[in-house]
């Protein structure tokens, strides 16, 4: 049987760790579909349009907004503004 201080224990051990493990955005890729894509069966969203990502420089914190060959400094307010296609974290300190 458990004793309760054991349990108390490992609830207490639990909830330290959980709390030290955090995580940062580190990316945010985004897919740009036309408009008329994807309604009344037209072609597949996926196929057409275009890739955006965001990416956060680890050293200065600075994002960047990446799409084909344009790099350019971005805010990191607009991110949450975007829909995102897929967001990428990292553990927090280690960015």
């Amino acid at each position: 049987m458990l004793e309760k201080s054991d349990l108390v224990n490992a609830v207490v051990t639990l909830r330290n760790h959980l709390a030290e493990t955090k995580y940062d955005l580190v990316a945010n890729i985004i897919h740009d579909s036309p408009a008329e894509v994807g309604k009344e069966g037209k072609r597949d969203p996926l196929e057409e349009g275009t890739y955006r990502v965001h990416v956060r420089h680890g050293a200065s914190s600075t994002w960047f907004e990446i799409q084909d060959l344009h790099i350019q400094e971005s805010l990191k307010e607009l991110i949450g503004l975007s829909e995102s296609y897929v967001l990428i974290f990292g553990k927090a300190g280690l960015n």
